[in-house]
């Protein structure tokens, strides 16, 4: 099992935990602390400190599929249920509700993030 050591609070007073790489939906660059990222799964945000790009390498050096899908945001292609073409969305649910998860993709890097997600996963809906 990969997992990857994670605080439950931003300043790590929570103590540390284990997250399950598989149960990663994306990162994303924390916006009220610049070297903090926001680890975000079904149950729940966690956090990890350290640059974006060096855990999508070090991820992906484990055999992970995570892409750059924004500036800031990063999805496990795994885990990426649904793609929506005109609002540039990446679900991880078939269908949308009120416990839908989603992160928004760079408007000029859709089409290549579609392409690559197809290629790595197939059973992605896109509409």
């Amino acid at each position: 099992m990969n997992c990857l050591s994670v605080t439950a609070t931003p300043d790590g007073s929570g103590g540390i935990i284990t997250v399950d790489f598989q149960h990663i939906l994306f990162l994303k660059c924390n916006p009220s602390e610049s070297q903090s990222i926001l680890v975000h799964t079904r149950e729940g945000v966690y956090y990890i400190m350290g640059p974006l790009r060096y855990w999508v390498s070090a991820l992906n050096s484990t055999g992970c599929h995570f892409s750059i899908v924004d500036r800031g945001t990063v999805v496990n292609i795994d885990n990426v249920a649904r793609l929506d073409r005109a609002f540039k969305v990446a679900h991880f649910n078939v269908m949308n509700g009120p416990n839908s998860l989603n992160c928004t993709i760079a408007y000029h890097r859709y089409r290549l993030v579609e392409k690559e997600l197809v290629r790595m996963n197939p059973n992605i809906i896109v509409c």
